[in-house]
């Protein structure tokens, strides 16, 4: 292995220009994939013809997309690049709801030009509405204040650009292509016919009769549907306790940071000692050229300093200090890590016994440090650590947890003096006077300074070295007394001992507080593993004296900061849809209506995540987010053709609500099918930082579109009061 000098070539370990080409390449072949997948979907669905038509959307809208990225100043980064994967989906839904209107116009008999016109004048708003509502969905992880919403803000900006790019080319660039391209042969259509004799309803098929049969059924029975409804979506929430929950998932790098302390006040010169030995246990023991080819590659060293640049976001070097090692290594793999931790935890126990060692792997997102951490809090030390001493001896007897530590490090010996005032006094002896009399002695006291040139050098006055190692010869130290100009052996005014004492002290809030944190194996769910000390914690702290608590940290710590800086926006975000749908709609019950689908989503994203095995870590939240903008899409569209059957086509509503719904059939379909797919690439390569996401995204959409085929009609049926009783077509 290539080991690097200390404090020299930070970069060659954590080189960021190769990492950042091989993510964003990473990303831009997912895009691409998706993108191809999206486009296969037009042209099997749609016809070659219409498919293209529809797909030159893509580009043309991702080149607009990017050149306004530039201008607003947004990076391309993997939270963009992801972003406009997850919005790929997404922005065809204008077309796709654009072009099927113009087409079926067209089969109607209607002119094209009169067709394509037609179709833009009535869907520009509720397409505008559709767009704003999805990007509101997103806009917490813009505004949440949090280190999340710093990480994850480009979701939105991107997202946002990208739809709105979308709609403006829906309405320009789509009926221009369909007009020209399109061709169409005139064929009757189900259903009822207008007073001008056009037909009310979409051109029919085995599909849209299947779905108008088990649509009718489902609204005769609309007491036992919505029971139905409401049991899934209950099911769903009580098997959402089922998956496993955690922050951000383990990293999928292969680099370990570690921290190594030695005990407060450790000459430089022992520390760079210390280094060089676990260099060698490195370089003998955990070299990557064993016989499996696993092992570590690289490292960067730092002693007595920060720990280098902050390279990254997650990255929080440690505190300056001659006792302190950092260090920053590469190894072929996150899989190696976990070993790589213990034998280095164990190596340094072994021949470092006062040493406190810290290691975490590289974070995926923010946040960083322990994934299992609790803040102790007291007034007396001593007190204080033997609950410290009991919850570390917990931790290590839990299973999958290592490398237990506590943020004071190990105890040092301390010199005290215990000055007699009464006797000082007599000797005519200031506490001063001690203090300066033993800084001489022991660390010295500058007297003058010394100019040679430009430079000034410090003279210090103190004793020999021999006297100092000496703490034997402590009591025989003169101490003299300003006030008489006599000195006194210290021994008569005061009394010198050794104690043990923290090596440093930590408050928050006033009080002293000590955190404890472990180190998890590879699998363990921190949540799990927190939650179940918590219980622990719990049972002790009844018998803990008034003002000693306990807090918790780690991974549940972040986790519930990130949510509740995300929740706090819900309100927001709510308000925002609620007023562009009662500005769409003109109507509260319209707007409950799809208000209500929202919830539909977590029904396919609790299934997801069960089958998937993933766990509902924060970003899978946040595909949960992105569901309520997407489901909304649907419910618009589908109300708003509602109308236009009612109050264009002079429907009843029964018959209006049936026909709207086959009328959106098949837009509703190809736009979830085209967001699944596009999704498909950040599932299968997006690593563990994204696949809950898209896995969220994927089967809440499946599920939530299949329910609000259904739903809204049933809804809209409940609302407006619309009977089906011996309805028929």
């Amino acid at each position: 292995p290539t080991v690097y000098p200390i404090g020299l070539d930070f970069e060659a370990t954590i080189f960021q220009p190769e990492f950042v080409d091989q993510k964003i390449g990473d990303f831009v072949e997912n895009l691409g994939q998706a993108i191809g997948i999206v486009l296969l979907v037009m042209v099997l669905t749609l016809g070659l013809r219409t498919g293209l038509v529809v797909a030159s959307l893509i580009p043309t809208t991702m080149l607009v997309t990017l050149l306004l990225m530039n201008v607003f100043g947004v990076g391309l980064d993997q939270i963009s690049i992801a972003a406009l994967i997850i919005a790929l989906g997404m922005l065809v839904d204008n077309a796709i709801v654009m072009s099927e209107s113009i087409l079926v116009r067209l089969q109607q008999g209607m002119e094209r030009r009169a067709a394509a016109i037609e179709s833009a004048r009535e869907l520009t708003i509720p397409l505008l509405t559709s767009s704003l509502t999805t990007s509101a969905a997103f806009m917490p992880m813009y505004f949440s204040p949090s280190d999340m919403g710093e990480y994850t803000g480009s979701l939105w900006q991107v997202i946002t650009l990208s739809l709105l790019t979308s709609w403006a080319l829906s309405l320009v660039m789509m009926p221009l292509l369909c007009m020209l391209f399109l061709k169409v042969k005139q064929r009757p259509t189900g259903g009822a016919t207008d007073a001008t004799g056009n037909g009310a309803a979409a051109v029919e098929g085995a599909v849209e009769r299947t779905y108008r049969g088990l649509l009718v059924a489902f609204l005769r029975s609309r007491a036992v549907s919505l029971v139905g409804v409401i049991g899934v979506f209950m099911l769903a929430i009580w098997g959402l306790g089922f998956v496993p929950k955690e922050y951000m998932p383990e990293s999928d790098s292969g680099r370990l940071l570690a921290a190594f302390d030695l005990p407060l006040g450790t000459s430089i010169e022992t520390t760079e000692a210390a280094l060089a030995s676990i260099e060698g246990f490195l370089s003998a023991r955990l070299a990557a050229d064993a016989d499996d080819g696993e092992g570590v590659l690289d490292w960067t060293a730092y002693v007595g300093s920060s720990g280098g640049p902050r390279y990254r976001l997650a990255y929080s070097p440690a505190n300056e200090g001659s006792e302190h090692i950092s260090l920053i290594l590469d190894a072929t793999g996150p899989k190696v890590l976990q070993g790589i931790m213990r034998e280095l935890d164990a190596f340094c126990t072994r021949e470092f016994p006062d040493m406190t060692v810290n290691m975490e792997m590289e974070a995926m997102g923010p946040g960083g440090g322990d994934p299992v951490e609790f803040r102790l809090y007291g007034r007396d030390p001593v007190a204080l650590f033997e609950r410290v001493g009991a919850l570390e001896r917990h931790l290590e007897g839990m299973p999958g947890t290592f490398n237990v530590t506590n943020d004071w490090g190990p105890w040092t010996k301390k010199l005290v003096v215990d000055i007699d005032q009464a006797r000082a006094r007599r000797a005519g002896v200031t506490s001063q006077d001690v203090a300066v009399s033993l800084q001489a002695g022991m660390s010295g006291i500058e007297v003058t300074e010394y100019r040679e040139g430009d430079k000034v050098i410090p003279v210090t006055l103190r004793s020999s070295a021999a006297d100092r190692q000496d703490v034997g010869k402590l009591e025989s130290l003169n101490v003299y007394a300003q006030a008489t100009g006599r000195s006194v052996p210290l021994k008569q005014i005061a009394d010198v001992d050794l104690a043990w004492e923290p090596s440093k002290i930590l408050r928050r809030g006033g009080l002293k507080m000590v955190t404890v944190s472990s180190n998890l194996d590879r699998g363990v769910n921190a949540f799990a593993t927190t939650n179940a000390a918590m219980v622990w914690l719990d049972e002790q702290q009844a018998s803990w004296p008034t003002g000693a608590y306990y807090e918790v940290g780690g991974e549940l710590e972040s986790s519930n900061e990130a949510n509740e800086a995300l929740f706090s926006l819900v309100p927001v975000v709510l308000a925002v849809m609620v007023i562009l749908l009662v500005m769409q709609f003109n109507s509260m019950r319209r707007m409950a209506i799809i208000m209500l689908t929202i919830p539909l989503g977590i029904i396919g994203t609790t299934i997801g995540l069960l089958v998937s095995g993933y766990p509902f870590s924060f970003f899978a939240i946040l595909g949960v987010y992105s569901l309520a903008g997407i489901i909304i899409n649907n419910a618009i569209v589908l109300i708003d053709r509602i109308r236009i059957e009612i109050e264009d086509n002079g429907l009843d509503p029964d018959r209006a609500v049936i026909a709207a719904a086959q009328a959106r059939l098949r837009p509703i379909l190809l736009t979830t099918t085209t967001t699944v797919g596009g999704l498909l690439p950040l599932w299968a390569f997006g690593g563990p930082l994204w696949a809950p996401m898209a896995v969220a995204i994927i089967f809440g959409l499946l599920f939530a579109t299949l329910l609000t085929l259904g739903v809204v009609p049933l809804l809209y049926s409940l609302f407006f009061r619309v009977s089906f009783r011996g309805f028929r077509w």
